[in-house]
């Protein structure tokens, strides 16, 4: 291949249809000198006079008619791959996209985007996972298509989006004994609490919180997700501290009652996250458009496109 390239080859492929030197140069742009020197070229090279002249003209070899088939189903090949665009319909698609979220991200995520695919993309599959320390390097390979919720700064490569500002707030039972009409702060450094643990994401705000204001909580259960959660508050006295998006999302079904947090804690933005590999891709994008429509707050700021920040900096 270092002495024969595509135009020699494209030459060859012209030879055989026109029969015909000039007509293939032509066809080609070429004069008829280029031609032939390319012609002996070939024959040089393949060791074979390719195309040999009979009362109709230029007639390929029996070894010229191998090459030229083969030429022929690669030719196909490589202009399939130069015109190739990728593209998306979301109505016919069966494409499966994967989520990473956590579990409470799953929660109030699901049920409004599984609805909205149900109608936009019937054939199109979810696979929900859950996020880790690791979900960026599952972004980086194409493992992930987006996550979503409160992720610390991600080295370069990475773009975010932001969908809604999210706080936190205290959940107990409705016929809680000892919590009535208000939470007070007595209130919360006396109850027995209900503490989620989940690393590296935006529920360690409240342990740094209390940490830097002395506050010690008396821990009567610790967890590491939220799946158990509104049944556990619903039936005992525990006191939880959950995003508010959550706790109204549990209010609906359980008899529980909602109340602001008795000391101040900072609240968090939930974003969307993807990976520059896929920044460009038409499923990805409208994945993530699609997010933005059902959890953007109304009041952010939105952009002709996708209202992302550039690829973080490390």
């Amino acid at each position: 291949m270092s002495t024969v390239d595509l135009k020699l080859l494209s030459i060859l492929l012209e030879l055989h249809d026109t029969r015909n030197v000039s007509h293939a140069a032509e066809h080609l742009g070429l004069n008829q000198s280029a031609v032939s020197m390319s012609l002996a070229r070939l024959r040089k090279y393949f060791g074979d006079p390719l195309f040999v002249n009979t009362h109709r003209g230029m007639e390929p070899t029996p070894h010229a008619s191998q090459i030229i088939g083969r030429l022929k189903e690669a030719h196909h090949l490589i202009r399939s791959a130069i015109d190739h665009r990728d593209t998306f319909v979301p109505a016919t698609s069966n494409r499966t996209f994967r989520i990473a979220a956590t579990d409470v991200g799953q929660v109030v995520v699901l049920p409004s985007l599984m609805n909205r695919l149900r109608v936009d993309a019937p054939s199109v599959a979810v696979e929900f996972t859950n996020f880790s320390e690791q979900s960026h390097l599952q972004l980086e390979s194409g493992e992930l298509d987006v996550a979503l919720g409160f992720i610390r700064p991600l080295v370069s490569g990475f773009h975010r989006q932001k969908l809604f500002n999210e706080r936190f707030v205290c959940v107990v039972r409705s016929r809680h004994p000892r919590i009535r009409r208000r939470l007070t702060r007595e209130d919360f450094e006396r109850e027995s609490h209900l503490v989620v643990t989940t690393r590296a994401t935006g529920h360690t705000i409240v342990e740094k919180t209390l940490e830097a204001m002395t506050i010690r909580r008396k821990v009567g259960l610790r967890l590491p997700n939220f799946i158990g959660v509104s049944a556990l508050l619903e039936n005992t006295d525990l006191l939880a501290t959950v995003p508010e998006r959550f706790a109204r999302i549990i209010a609906r079904h359980v008899p529980v009652r909602v109340f602001p947090t008795p000391i101040a804690v900072p609240s968090y933005v939930v974003m969307q996250y993807w990976h520059a590999r896929s920044h460009r891709e038409p499923a990805s994008k409208w994945l993530r458009a699609v997010i933005v429509e059902l959890f953007q707050e109304r009041h952010a700021s939105r952009s002709s496109g996708e209202s992302e920040t550039p690829p973080a900096r490390g």
